[in-house]
């Protein structure tokens, strides 16, 4: 399972891409808080509301995570290709299953705390149980553990490959080629995710809430980790996925979503009125909102990636730093915000100015946090898988002596002054025009 072109394995505009939806998290979790709607269930109510809030929520939400696995199976994929099965089996235990056990024992009963305590104030009762268990629900960890059970089905064919006969790899790539290659395929995508999104509780993807693996979730992920590792085997093709970006993002933006939010908000509504069989005119309209979120979900991975292609590609000290930051503060971020959203819960504070102070105040602690207590140390490595040097700047001023140096001074010199010529050469001279002149 050779790869098509070069064997060069990073990218910096999807590292880039990453980056940006890493602290996308923080816009998905920091509107919670204000949505009106009732479909989204968030322990911490602020007390103003606006259906806008849950617009931006499904519009972040509909493609972050989606595209979150795309790009991890391509770069689960770019290094299994260069080192191996092996050397991805432990970088994803010592990168991803170390960092999310540390996390259960630490942000997980973080979180508890936080949210019980709001609980509290409110004069309510905040039970672990109903949603998990006591290191439950596993909040925003869901992530890295199904992260995990994505890399499994792709070390068994990393380890596999070689036993694959030659014209079935050849038959599977040529027909990967056609899909990446064809104007239909996103119309196609988005039709596979509505069997897929079926049975789930809502009308768009379930979040996991605890331990126990809920395979519909599984499935529907790990279809998108495919598609990153597939990307990957074919990069050649990856300019041609983001080509139409402007179009991508225009249509995604413009017709696709508000059509799909009524149809989602109202649709779910209605089927909570509507009990037992659902008659034939629901089952089409979840169908319709089902295939508009799908359609929405790749629209915006394909033209976000052609956008970070086209104009996000570089690579330079600030992208570097916010991509090492990026997984301390996907880790933190949901705590420190969690507390600041508590806090400004009980204050009349217009919801706008509110969901960006408190934003900005996460923003910076996460930064700081990282700076101070993370980059330098143990944190960092695991994090990271290395530890920058801090740099020590040692500034050297220049010592200046001054000596007295005394210079004799010159001798005094008498001014020569020229005298004019004596007045009988002027005579003299007159005297002998005149004469010539007689």
């Amino acid at each position: 399972m050779a790869a098509h072109v070069s064997s060069s394995t990073r990218n910096a505009a999807l590292d880039n891409l990453r980056v940006v939806a890493m602290f996308l998290g923080l816009v998905t979790h920091g509107v919670l808080p204000y949505t009106a709607s009732g479909l989204v269930g968030f322990p911490v109510r602020d007390h103003t509301h606006h259906l806008a809030a849950d617009a931006c929520y499904f519009a972040v939400h509909d493609f972050r995570m989606q595209l979150f696995f795309v790009l991890a199976g391509f770069a689960a994929s770019a290094l299994a290709a260069r080192r191996g099965a092996r050397e991805l089996a432990r970088n994803r235990i010592l990168r991803v299953a170390l960092p999310l056990a540390l996390a259960i024992l630490i942000v997980c009963p973080s979180l508890h705390f936080v949210f019980a305590h709001h609980a509290t104030l409110r004069g309510a009762v905040w039970d672990s149980a109903d949603v998990g268990g006591w290191i439950g629900p596993n909040f925003h960890l869901w992530f890295l553990y199904y992260l995990l059970m994505c890399c499994v089905p792709l070390l068994a064919l990393f380890a596999l490959k070689e036993r694959f006969p030659v014209h079935l790899t050849q038959a599977f790539d040529a027909l990967v080629r056609r899909i990446l290659r064809s104007r239909v395929k996103v119309p196609v995508a988005a039709t596979l995710t509505v069997p897929l999104m079926w049975d789930m509780s809502t009308w768009w993807i379930d979040t996991p809430k605890g331990w126990a693996p809920e395979l519909a979730v599984l499935a529907y992920y790990l279809g998108f980790f495919f598609v990153g590792a597939l990307l990957y085997r074919h990069r050649d093709a990856l300019a041609g996925v983001g080509r139409r970006w402007r179009l991508h993002l225009a249509v995604a933006n413009l017709v696709v979503l508000p059509v799909m939010l009524k149809l989602t908000i109202s649709g779910n509504w209605v089927e909570e009125v509507v009990r037992g069989v659902p008659p034939a005119w629901l089952v089409v309209w979840k169908a319709v909102a089902i295939f508009l979120g799908g359609l929405y979900t790749w629209l915006m991975i394909g033209g976000l990636i052609g956008l970070f292609q086209q104009h996000f590609a570089g690579t330079g000290p600030r992208w570097k730093y916010l991509a090492d930051a990026s997984y301390w503060c996907y880790l933190a971020g949901f705590p420190v915000q969690a507390v600041f959203q508590v806090v400004f819960a009980s204050i009349t504070f217009p919801m706008v100015a509110e969901f960006l102070l408190v934003n900005a105040l996460t923003f910076a602690v996460l930064l700081t946090t990282y700076e101070l207590c993370v980059r330098y140390t143990w944190i960092g490595l695991l994090l990271n898988g290395k530890r920058p040097e801090r740099k020590v700047e040692v500034h050297v001023e220049p010592i200046v002596i001054a000596t007295r140096v005394r210079v004799p001074e010159a001798p005094a010199c008498r001014e020569t002054v020229r005298r004019p010529e004596p007045a009988r050469a002027n005579r003299y001279y007159v005297l002998s025009s005149s004469a010539n002149s007689a």
